[in-house]
């Protein structure tokens, strides 16, 4: 065969012969028409489509015409999608699907709680579980069908028949039709596109469950009789076998061997709706998980700062980075954090915790001394941060090293785009390096924290082991020790809470 095609291929590039025999090809293939069933659609003499094959993609058209209307609607897609996969899913997975539709989610948000984001979890576990099935491969193979049909009927046709009848009207099948023979060349372009969106017409294909589809998602009325759709493919079906129109266009085109196949589409239908409900739902999932982290960032915000304001930075806030946001750009998102820690720092470790570590480490007569040096230098660590937090937002000032190159991309972004990644650098590299200074800060005061418990249980002994004159250092306090140990570790326990989770799982 392949000997066949070179050897056609040859003479077709044979300029110098005159193109004679391409000719005599070409006149091979008027006499193949010549004997084909179908021979009325071409007029030789003329190389011109006959009116009858005018009147035949009309009839087509008047055929599938209310499946090009009733299809063409988005909302009948959408439907269509959900009644083809549905139709072949068992009871269990049609269960885990119901559960997971919007309107069940919201119900079981007020029963569940914190629950909810586990039990989703599952769920999706399991209808993945329940679409490995051969009833899910039966699902893709009908909404494959019906692809194809959706294909095949919004082929232009109306453009197609007004080549051999300019006057016909959309829809309009009750005038007098006036078709005329057309020039073969001018209906190319048309035949191959109608020859590659024929439907399936060969084999064992299940129409019967496709046109219940359709019924159910037109309310229970066929749109149009099954019957007059399997006309139709057996119709197409004996004109593709008869290849009358492949020889037209060969002609047509002056390509004695061109060739033109059907593409049927393959669209995964269940993969793509699996895809589609795990997104939905995880996006449920981490509205839920945001929510609970909002408002646990609340809860520990309160119960560690109260009514005290954590504004503690000029430029790397918030309010600083919302124009960026606005742009879509990459913002501060460590900006609360930050503002968090130099606000911890300077309301309590500096004040009522330094007073505390002062009398614990400078007056403390302390057994271990490691210890005593550890919780030392992690307190002075975390204090001595306010000059880094500061030095970072400083470069975002008028005369800093980051503010005005920030200032002036962001002038620029709109009519460059390229100016996107300039910035985005910028503030990526300002959020590395606050992410940084909280990581230094967390550890360290994860430290003295330890060291706050540890204390607070020494001193509530009978027996001191770590500080051995509690006694005294009682006397130096006006608040007991053991309340003000108390107070501090829960205190830092709530901060280190905070930071953990300002800083993690940040979109």
């Amino acid at each position: 065969m392949s000997d066949v095609l070179n050897k056609m291929m040859s003479l077709i590039g044979r300029d110098d012969e005159g193109g004679s025999d391409k000719d005599v090809l070409l006149k091979h293939l008027v006499k193949e028409i010549a004997h084909n069933k179908y021979a009325k659609f071409f007029r030789p003499r003329h190389e011109e489509a006959d009116a009858s094959l005018g009147q035949y993609f009309f009839g087509i058209y008047k055929a599938i015409f209310p499946l090009q209307t009733f299809l063409r609607d988005p909302a009948v897609e959408v439907k269509i999608r959900q009644i083809a996969l549905e139709a072949f899913l068992d009871k269990p997975t049609m269960d885990i699907i119901k559960r997971l539709s919007p309107d069940k989610i919201a119900e079981r948000r007020k029963t569940s709680g914190e629950d909810l984001p586990r039990i989703l979890q599952e769920d999706l576990a399991a209808l993945a579980a329940g679409f490995d099935s051969p009833r899910i491969a039966a699902a893709d193979r009908c909404y494959d069908l019906i692809a194809a049909m959706k294909q095949f009927v919004f082929f232009d046709f109306l453009s197609l028949v007004r080549k051999f009848d300019p006057e016909i009207r959309e829809g309009d099948f009750v005038s007098q039709q006036k078709f005329v023979p057309v020039d073969a060349g001018i209906l190319s372009a048309d035949l191959a596109s109608f020859l590659s969106v024929l439907p399936p017409t060969e084999g064992d294909h299940d129409w019967k469950t496709v046109f219940e589809v359709l019924k159910y998602c037109k309310g229970g009325s066929d749109v149009i009789p099954p019957a007059l759709w399997n006309n139709v493919l057996a119709s197409l079906g004996d004109l593709k076998a008869s290849k009358i129109l492949e020889l037209i266009n060969r002609i047509a085109t002056r390509n004695p061997i061109l060739e033109i196949k059907a593409i049927h589409p393959h669209e995964s239908l269940s993969a793509q709706w699996l895809e589609q409900k795990n997104e939905e739902v995880r996006e449920v999932i981490q509205g839920i998980a945001g929510n609970q982290r909002h408002s646990q960032i609340n809860t520990l915000e309160q119960a560690v700062f109260g009514s005290i304001s954590t504004n503690r930075l000029q430029y790397y806030t918030p309010e600083k980075g919302r124009p960026l946001e606005d742009k879509s750009l990459d913002t501060f998102i460590y900006s609360p954090a930050l503002n968090h820690l130099a606000a911890f720092i300077s309301e309590f470790l500096s004040k009522d915790m330094y007073e505390l570590c002062d009398i614990l480490l400078v007056r403390g007569q302390w057994t271990n001394h490691g210890a005593s040096r550890q919780m030392s230098e992690s307190f002075h660590e975390v204090t001595a941060m306010t000059q880094e937090i500061n030095t970072l937002d400083e470069t975002l000032a008028e005369t800093g090293s980051n503010g005005p190159r920030l200032r002036g991309a962001l002038l620029r972004v709109d009519r460059d785009k390229s100016q996107v990644r300039y910035i985005n650098s910028i503030v990526g590299s300002i959020n590395d390096e606050a992410l940084e200074i909280i990581n230094q800060a967390v550890p360290a005061l994860i430290v003295v924290g330890k060291h706050f418990k540890m204390l607070l249980e020494d001193c509530e002994k009978k027996q001191f082991e770590l500080v051995m004159n509690w006694k005294e250092l009682g006397l130096v306090s006006k608040t007991p020790m053991n309340e003000r140990l108390a107070g501090a570790y829960k205190k830092i326990n709530y901060f280190v809470q905070l930071m953990i989770l300002e800083t993690k799982n940040i979109e």
